[in-house]
């Protein structure tokens, strides 16, 4: 198939881009926080099936806008209908191989994508659990942890620590707020795989500089949530529970949530793993026609694919966001996109098969007047 070389090379191009912006994070963790190599690959490989859930969709829209860009600007569709062949019967392979992925996606998403994001967050865990039981020690100062530095006196042979200072700002240009605690201990929940860090018996202090106060409160426990002071730290944020459930799991979820705000998170999320993999079948349709309209191969087919891209995925985020803060139906957010190009995808063909410029279909349209499909054989 002509589509496949411009296809697997966009799968890579593209995953290649999107990966990069963490290859800062992989350096980091080697250099800076000495976590193992296997354990920090592992970490970043969990992070591929999410960048491929995108970069697929989006490389059949390529794929298929560059081969039949080319097919038609080397006049071979020209000879095709010469021989009695039905522009459609060109397209359709293109939508099997579009449905067959669209197919493939679906289970992608319902289990692959999930699965990676569990492995994902275990392997956080361990890592920042591994670098707390390193970087905690006695009468050093601690900064391995985002938006906090500590300064313990003492650790005993159980491993709960005494007389222990902790320093933060309540907001980044704010002052600092001084935690004293006598007692503490590390404590980890295996459930949500998260790191905390409980002070006991203790004592905060922080200046107000805009109503010129100083303010003292006394504490039995206070817990803080230990994150790596790195890149890590802002993708675990993005880890939310739902993402590690399949397409069932979300579907109970949805039905079960209580909370608004996580009924269209939920929502918003299974309503996304849905609508990419459908993005394979609907963006190859539109594809097509449009590479046979504008014969646009090489060079000026790539700028055009990146175009349209562009335009996709800001159609798709609009969406996702509208979906997720409830100002829209998750259903209409995260579909709209698909359904305008689809929706072109129709008008586009009409335009190639009745040879008809744009401009002409649309002054046709204007005066009420239609237009008489060619007979293709």
């Amino acid at each position: 198939m002509e589509m496949m070389p411009p296809f697997l090379l966009c799968v890579f191009v593209l995953t290649f881009l999107l990966m990069t912006n963490r290859v800062s994070l992989l350096l980091d963790l080697i250099l800076n926080k000495k976590v193992p190599i296997g354990d920090t690959l592992l970490l970043f490989s969990s992070y591929l099936p999410f960048v491929l859930s995108m970069t697929i969709p989006m490389s059949m829209m390529m794929g298929t806008l560059l081969a039949f860009g080319r097919l038609s600007s080397d006049m071979e569709v020209t000879a095709f209908k010469s021989s009695g062949v039905h522009l459609f019967h060109l397209i359709a392979p293109v939508l099997v191989i579009g449905f067959l992925m669209t197919v493939l996606m679906l289970f992608f998403n319902h289990k692959v994508l999930p699965a990676a994001s569990f492995a994902f967050k275990q392997k956080q865990f361990k890592i920042v659990q591994h670098q707390a039981n390193i970087a905690i020690r006695e009468r050093v100062f601690i900064d391995n942890f985002e938006g906090y530095h500590f300064f313990i006196d003492h650790q005993d042979s159980s491993g709960l620590f005494s007389d222990i200072k902790a320093f933060n700002r309540l907001s980044p240009y704010g002052s600092v707020q001084t935690t004293l605690a006598k007692h503490g201990k590390l404590v980890t929940d295996e459930k949500t795989y998260q790191l905390f860090f409980h002070l006991n018996d203790g004592v905060m202090n922080w200046d107000n500089e805009n109503f010129h106060t100083y303010n003292r409160l006394y504490f039995d426990r206070y817990i803080i949530h230990l994150k790596l002071e790195n890149q890590l730290a802002q993708m675990a944020d993005v880890k939310k529970d739902f993402e590690e459930m399949d397409l069932n799991e979300l579907r109970h979820d949805v039905d079960i949530a209580t909370d608004p705000g996580r009924r269209y998170a939920v929502q918003t999320e299974l309503q996304k793993r849905l609508a990419l993999p459908f993005a394979c079948l609907i963006l190859s349709w539109f594809c097509a026609p449009l590479g046979l309209w504008t014969r646009s191969k090489g060079f000026m087919g790539f700028v055009l694919g990146l175009v349209l891209i562009f335009a996709y995925y800001l159609m798709f985020i609009t969406g996702e966001i509208l979906s997720q803060q409830g100002s829209v139906n998750p259903i209409v957010g995260l579909w709209w996109a698909n359904g305008i190009l689809g929706t072109a995808g129709f008008l586009i063909y009409y335009i190639v098969i009745s040879e008809q410029s744009a401009f002409r279909v649309v002054k046709g349209f204007k005066k009420g007047t239609g237009f008489k499909l060619n007979k293709q054989g």
